[in-house]
């Protein structure tokens, strides 16, 4: 049985403080078959995604040169903060409630750097460079012809793949149609989206094809503050010291991505892949041992304890991931594609004029907000109602209104403009001075919304 390490430096470096590159080697079992389903999955929609069109619009689209959002096919402006602050809020939340009930799961399972690196990168090694022994050997050997024909075939189709990624995150903020028409044109026709697609593929051939667990033992902040969101039982991955079933047979260690030894207890450079436990009991079975020497478990069920989904801590990630829910819900709920707003203009309160008769007329000043929060640009009408004509009252729009392009609202823009009413005397309340009227905005065939406006004036004495 392997007497437990006291470790004061990364698996991953040498006493002299250089690195020890990693060489995983490939395993099968109940847990990476699992696994490789859900990350096969994810990169399926990290790919789809763009594509995907929810009414007509993008499932996803974070458009930051036009200062617009698409999520779930519903619009978001950059002035929309809060909305967008809770959308995060949901993720963080979210994260949180996974690892107090299944620990580090979303490192192992979930997270882009383990996920193409162990579905794409490594299995690039493992066609072209072979498994784990000859990728060592390869990269301990000395320079042949060879190797530097695998190497530069391996480089060659890394840089191929982070092309692919690159322009599939690039459609993240253009479009899939606009990104597709730019791997089609020349780059000098869109040198900042050409430069991006560059710099993210630079980023991903460092990290994934060179850097690799090297940014999560030393960048990722995730494992520095995992400790803080779990319990004594959220789940993580547990060698069974007590058993004394271990033969030194290194097999976990040898299958393990951040190069660790799981028999010296939990360590940081866990990522919960669970690797080591399949890896495990492969080995049990052909010593005919029980399995599970080393399992997927928590302090309370090695203490003989029941797993319980809902205990104080992930309770209270889990009523705030849902008031987060809630209120962005709530927002959406009252949340208008177009909007118009009317105040009373800061100046006179009201004007009395005369027309050619010799009547006397209320003017009042009023300030139009028209604020366009929809996909396509727009041409509305302010109007009056039926009614509100029939007494009398007229609209006093702004020069050159009857225009169709000057009154045009563009997606997530605003137009403001100066509003004039005219009231006959007669038509406000008598002995008040008070009045409403209905604006009718006509913003498109089918939408269309009525504003109460309040209007003052000298108290009728008729």
């Amino acid at each position: 049985m392997a007497k437990p390490v006291v470790r004061d430096a990364l698996t991953t470096t040498s006493a002299e403080g250089k690195r020890i590159k990693i060489f995983p080697a490939e395993v099968r079992g109940k847990w990476t078959n699992r696994r490789q389903w859900v990350q096969w999955g994810l990169i399926a929609l990290y790919l789809v995604i763009p594509w995907i069109r929810v009414g007509g619009h993008p499932l996803l689209l974070l458009d930051i040169a036009n200062r617009r959002f698409s999520v779930f096919g519903q619009l978001f402006f950059a002035r929309e903060v809060p909305n967008l602050v809770f959308l995060a809020l949901i993720f963080l939340f979210g994260v949180g409630l996974l690892t107090a009930w299944f620990g580090r799961a979303w490192c192992g399972w979930a997270c882009p750097q383990t996920v193409f690196i162990e579905r794409v990168f490594r299995a690039v090694e493992r066609v072209l460079e072979g498994n784990a022994l000859e990728r060592k050997r390869l990269h301990q050997g000395r320079w042949t012809i060879g190797k530097f024909l695998k190497k530069s075939a391996k480089w060659g189709a890394f840089i191929a793949i982070a092309l692919v990624l690159s322009h599939s995150f690039l459609a993240y903020f253009v479009g899939s149609e606009a990104s597709f028409g730019m791997m089609t044109r020349s780059p000098f026709e869109s040198p900042r989206s050409f430069v991006l697609v560059l710099l993210f593929s630079g980023v991903v051939l460092f990290d994934f094809g060179w850097f690799r667990e090297q940014f999560c033992l030393v960048a990722c902040p995730y494992g520095r503050f995992q400790s803080v969101m779990m319990d004594d039982s959220s789940l993580f991955v547990h060698y069974h010291r007590e058993r004394q079933d271990c033969i030194d047979c290194y097999r976990c260690v040898s299958v393990c991505p951040t190069g660790i030894d799981i028999r010296n207890g939990v360590q940081m450079e866990c990522i919960a892949c669970t690797a080591c436990v399949d890896a495990c009991d492969l080995v049990m079975d052909k010593i005919k041992k029980p399995r599970g020497l080393i399992s997927y478990a928590s302090i309370a069920s090695i203490a003989g304890k029941p797993f319980r989904f809902l205990r104080a801590r992930p309770l209270v990630y889990l009523a705030l991931l849902l008031i987060s829910l809630s209120i962005l819900a709530i927002r959406l709920a009252g949340r208008e594609a177009y909007s118009i707003e009317v105040t009373r203009a800061v100046d006179i309160p009201y004007q009395v004029l005369k027309d050619r008769e010799g009547s006397e007329l209320v003017l009042n000043h009023f300030k139009v907000h028209l604020a366009n929060m929809g996909w396509d640009a727009l041409t509305p009408e302010v109007l009056l109602e039926e009614g509100d004509r029939a007494r009398g009252i007229e609209l006093v729009l702004p020069p050159g209104f009857e225009d169709p392009v000057r009154r045009t609202v563009e997606s997530g823009d605003r137009r403001d403009f100066d509003l004039f009413v005219k009231i006959p005397k007669s038509a406000l309340d008598s002995g008040s001075g008070k009045g409403k009227i209905q604006l009718l905005t006509r913003w498109n065939r089918e939408d269309r919304s009525l504003t109460p406006v309040k209007l003052i004036g000298p108290a009728n004495d008729l």
